[in-house]
């Protein structure tokens, strides 16, 4: 999980008396406000049961300056991102209910009642519920309204979206532990336009038949693999668009859906227009990612297309890169400018590895996709089955030693949500084999 802390805010306690508080951003939104003795409790209480944790900033005994009060939001920024890159560390109790008690203290207007989820399609799902429960009993609550078999529930997740011109773009998944509804409402600016969204969780299509053999997860699916045909992320040959046309137009809805398996683009995610630095700088692209790669469309020479494919398990370790403009107003010539950049350090042949930047205001969302790829791949190769939890190594010992350093592949990181000084390395590296050469 990507940590940010954007800026400061003055408020007033039940006394009072002024204090800073530090907003607090989570993979892109906008999560909470809490002060530093809050932020000082929660390192105390980590460290109870871990016993080498990133440098946390000391107290002071006078007011702040300037000088020093930005020079602790950005500290305080550090050591979140340095907690949010490990799995064990976010699945603990103390870091989950810091981040719930903060967030629900910044929204107390939400009322039990009558909330809506959404499928891609536009279809509402109502659900009669508390809006500040977290994400997995939300999920379940939706996957129980629609009758979806529970044992398929954890193949699915919440997402949250905004509505464009009656389309849904998805830019954050939800941990088990994040309260949607609040988040919605923290980030809605005023406007309606966030949703959140019930769609599958898994990349590796494989996991379809299983979704195939009930009614509902039959309905899911063709749901999102209509959606991914108008979009046109699926790209049918005009013999299988008319077969598809047919299909739909008949309501063979299980048949659409295992033809367009065998399609061009079936399962993929497409991000908004970018550039990248490869073959050369400032390239322009529409990047999108499959189970295992991110391809790169490259601008065509005459009728030939060219795609720059990046294979996940060839991706040594990545970044991410947010501007410090990114928390301020930017200079009018920054203005064009991505804030945020994701960096990979990629292996393009034998002993020959890279650095590649892609620049897209969708960095962090890139970045949380290329991980849940990593964690699926991990998953897979240790034959066990999607229970909808984070994908956890055995890093039990490793979080309680490790020093505050930079990280590589031998440390079997999973986590590879990555801050402008730290670099985790991606654990699905070592399991190259001469093939994937």
């Amino acid at each position: 999980m990507h940590f940010s802390i954007a800026d400061t805010e003055e408020l007033l306690d039940a006394f009072g008396s002024t204090y800073i508080s530090y907003r607090l951003c989570c993979n892109g939104t906008y999560h909470g406000s809490a002060r530093y003795r809050e932020f000082f409790d929660l390192h105390e209480t980590l460290r109870k049961d871990y016993h080498t944790l990133p440098c946390f900033p000391p107290k002071k005994l006078f007011n702040l300056t300037a000088v020093e009060l930005s020079g602790r939001r950005t500290a305080l920024e550090k050591y979140m991102q340095n907690l949010g890159q490990s799995s064990e560390l976010l699945n603990t109790a103390a870091l989950q209910d810091f981040l719930q008690r903060i967030q629900l203290r910044s929204c107390d207007k939400l009322q039990p009642g009558t909330h809506n989820v959404f499928l891609l399609n536009g279809n509402c799902i109502e659900v009669k519920v508390d809006p500040k429960i977290p994400a997995s009993e939300l999920l379940e609550m939706v996957c129980h309204e629609i009758k979806l078999p529970s044992e398929l529930t954890h193949y699915f997740a919440l997402f949250l979206a905004k509505e464009e011109n009656k389309r849904y773009t998805l830019f954050k998944r939800f941990f088990s532990f994040e309260l949607p509804f609040v988040v919605c409402s923290l980030n809605s600016n005023g406007s309606s336009s966030l949703r959140i969204i019930l769609r599958k969780g898994y990349w590796d299509s494989s996991f379809d038949a299983q979704m195939l053999e009930s009614r509902v997860g039959t309905n899911l699916l063709f749901v999102e693999t209509v959606d991914a045909i108008n979009r046109g992320w699926i790209l049918p040959s005009p013999e299988q668009k008319s077969h598809l046309e047919n299909l739909q137009s008949k309501g063979s809805r299980k048949e659409l859906v295992q033809v367009a398996q065998t399609v061009r683009g079936y399962g993929t995610l497409h991000f908004a227009t970018c550039t990248i630095d490869y073959p050369s700088s400032s390239t322009t692209t529409k990047p999108y990612i499959t189970a295992k790669d991110l391809i790169c469309p490259l601008k065509s020479e005459g009728s030939q297309k060219q795609e720059a494919v990046f294979r996940v398990v060839r991706m040594r370790c990545w970044r991410l890169c947010v501007s410090e403009t990114y928390k301020t107003a930017r200079p009018p010539e920054a203005l064009n400018q991505p804030r945020q950049s994701i960096m990979f350090e990629y292996l393009l042949g034998r002993d020959k590895l890279q650095w590649v930047t892609i620049h897209s205001e969708e960095a962090i969302w890139i970045s949380s996709c290329l991980q849940s790829i990593v964690e699926e791949l991990m998953l897979i190769k240790k034959g066990q089955k999607i229970d909808g939890k984070p994908f956890m190594t055995d890093e039990k010992k490793l979080s309680r030693s490790r020093s505050n350093s930079s990280t590589t592949s031998e440390s079997l990181q999973v986590s590879v949500t990555i801050t402008r000084n730290h670099i985790n390395g991606n654990s699905a590296f070592e399991e190259i084999r001469d093939e994937d050469l």
